[in-house]
């Protein structure tokens, strides 16, 4: 959801609030003689002063967002109270300004059609009653339907379940490790954990919400979660500085933060995103009704944004703080980088195991003989990477280790890259009773839930990657600039007229100019109609404006955007990729967005699809499946040939 400036919020009211003053000058202007006059001025008043409701809207909740976000920077408990006090109040504002807006316009809407039909004559009485009652039953058909996203919306979040590819570990089955786990939390005056749950997956974390382990057990309390991958790849000082940093997070405030705050920050946060989809302003009434106060829901979520992610630094810092008292500051700094070096190729290992099918009853002891062929390991990208957690984003490696004041030396970075050797792990046997054991027995119980996943999946992408395999070829419309050249030889033909042979005004001048732009413009848009625009391939884009086919499989995602009869598709591709198009704005049917990473194409009129031996039209709805179609059915091929 791309954030829009404060005066963007107020476009739609104050266009809603001009046109009202403008119909009440309109019909001020006559003599309110007759009912129908008297209707539709109290019908104009009525939208100027909802319009102005909406404002008075949307200003209370700027400046009820802004300050509570301000405020918020004094510490994580008034973060927590002033977002739930603007979560309860933005509902009610989101309706106040849907209200006010599809009323305003359902009063400006009846007072146009009035004006019509007493113009039109003949219309007759029932006629005129039908044609009111659709007009009005579709606006309040989109005011109950922008309500109902609002409820969906705002509804009670409840806590979801963490679902973890782990088992539980008793202290009765391994009591050195939680004698261990014990030792470190007094050290650092901590929170002993209720339950430790290990795994191959994900990075090291904690959570207060419910787990489901790969066993079906399910967990209440604080649990922390050990991966057996990393915990095999670094030392006893670095494993004990990363469980202190964890359970650092369920010390003071931070439990409060990551009870209350962050489940319902990420749940509006996806709610919104979801509108947003499911209202992609293909209507002219969406644009009025639903969007205005949409938008006002993203500008409170982002209001918070900067706030959210001061405190997200604070409390990782905080969390390192610990870290380095229960182990050492070097030793802290180390497990930082050290696992920011071993993300990428623990991920590939992991990857390749599932979906390539490697055999082995024991995933910890592949990986630590596969990783002893890796040598150097890649240092440059893990010191600005963030390392992955399934709570929350991190700071930079880099951010994280100067906090320490511990200093990024060659002999730190030495000890982050080290090679992996066979006696890697030996750490860990001390903490578990038989840890080949462990690992084995957790090997064949995930393999036992991704099998049946794996083959899901693959018939999914065998499925998918046939869906799109055929050429199609999608061509502008005529009827454009058609209308375009038209319109510059009238212009041309009536503004020469005037100024030849009228005592015209000076600016009658610019017509015969306007006229002649126009008709240029529109030639030159009427050639491109010669050849398609597109042509969609089974595995690239190609057209005349493009020097080189764009293969599908770097396009990420497609959006669409209408704007009155023009459209504009955006192909946002993957950062590696680097496309040799222009980025000029002038007269590029195609452009390459660099801010966006995007490829923009931008069509005056509309699509036809080549069907055939006949071209058909493309409405928003059939162009956006046709651009998924053939983005996931490549992507889906290239998935398949990795299997």
């Amino acid at each position: 959801m791309e954030r829009k400036g404060i005066l963007y919020l107020f476009t739609v009211p104050v266009s809603l609030f001009f046109y009202a003053l403008w119909l009440c000058w309109r019909v001020g202007d006559a003599p309110i003689s007759d009912n129908v006059e008297m209707f539709r001025w109290a019908l104009a008043w009525s939208a100027i002063l909802l319009t102005g409701g909406a404002l008075l809207v949307v200003g209370t909740a700027i400046c009820v967002c802004t300050t509570s976000a301000r405020a918020s920077h004094h510490s994580q408990t008034i973060l927590i109270n002033k977002f739930t006090l603007c979560r309860r109040l933005l509902p009610v504002l989101m309706v106040g300004e849907i209200v006010a807006c599809g009323l305003a316009t359902i009063c400006l809407v009846l007072s146009e059609v009035i004006w019509t039909l007493s113009h039109i004559g003949g219309a007759g009485g029932f006629k005129l009653v039908v044609i009111l009652l659709l007009a009005v039953g579709v606006i309040f058909w989109m005011l109950i339907k922008s309500l109902a996203s609002i409820k969906r919306c705002f509804a009670i979040f409840k806590q979801e379940d963490t679902d973890s590819y782990g088992i539980n570990i008793t202290e009765a089955c391994n009591p050195m490790l939680w004698r261990w786990v014990r030792d470190l939390t007094g050290r650092g005056r901590l929170t002993v954990p209720d339950n430790i749950v290990v795994g191959f997956f994900e990075c090291f974390y904690v959570t207060a919400n419910a787990v489901n382990t790969v066993d079906g057990e399910r967990l209440t309390g604080n649990t922390l979660y050990l991966p057996l991958t990393y915990m095999a790849l670094l030392d006893e000082n670095e494993v004990a500085a990363v469980i202190g940093h964890e359970l650092g997070h369920f010390t003071g405030e931070d439990t409060q933060y990551s009870l209350r705050f962050a489940p319902l920050y990420a749940g509006i946060e996806n709610s919104l995103e979801h509108m947003a989809n499911s209202s992609q302003g293909f209507s002219w009434l969406d644009r009025i009704v639903l969007r205005p106060s949409l938008d006002m829901g993203v500008w409170f979520l982002q209001s918070f944004h900067e706030t959210v992610s001061y405190w997200s630094r604070v409390r990782e810092h905080a969390a390192d703080s610990m870290g380095a008292e229960v182990s050492s500051p070097t030793a802290m700094a180390s497990a930082l980088l050290r696992m920011s070096v071993l993300d990428e190729p623990v991920s590939r290992f992991l990857d390749d195991m599932i979906r390539k099918q490697i055999v082995s009853d024991c995933w910890l002891a592949s990986l630590v003989t596969a990783l002893q062929s890796v040598n150097p390991f890649e240092l440059h990208n893990a010191i600005d990477s963030e390392i992955a957690h399934p709570m929350d984003s991190h700071p930079t490696t880099r951010a994280r280790i100067a906090l320490l004041a511990v200093e990024l030396d060659d002999q730190l970075q030495t000890r982050a890259v080290r090679p992996v050797t066979a006696s890697d792990g030996d750490f860990i046997r001390k903490l578990f009773s038989d840890v080949d054991a462990l690992c084995s027995s957790l090997t064949q119980k995930l393999l036992g839930h991704i099998v049946p996943q794996r083959e899901a999946y693959r018939q999914a992408l065998e499925t998918e990657a046939v869906l799109a395999t055929e050429s199609v070829a999608l061509w502008t419309s005529k009827k454009e600039p058609w209308y375009m050249i038209v319109l510059g030889f009238l212009m041309l033909l009536g503004g020469g007229y005037l100024v030849l042979f009228c005592t015209v005004s000076a600016w009658f001048w610019m017509l015969p100019f306007a006229g002649t732009a126009s008709g240029i413009l529109g030639v030159i848009t009427l050639r491109r109609t010669r050849q398609p625009l597109l042509v969609f391939t089974s595995d690239s884009i190609t057209s005349s404006w493009l020097p080189q086919p764009l293969p599908l499989k770097y396009v990420s995602n497609g959006e669409l955007t209408i704007v009155s009869s023009s459209l504009t598709i955006k192909l946002f591709l993957n950062e590696e990729y680097q496309p040799n198009v222009t980025t000029k704005r002038f007269m590029q049917a195609i452009r390459f967005n660099p801010r966006q990473h995007a490829i923009i194409i931008v069509v005056s009129g509309s699509l036809l699809r080549q069907q055939e031996m006949k071209k058909v039209k493309l409405d928003a709805q059939a162009l956006m499946t046709l651009i998924g179609q053939y983005i996931g059915s490549a992507h889906a091929r290239a998935e398949l040939a990795d299997f």
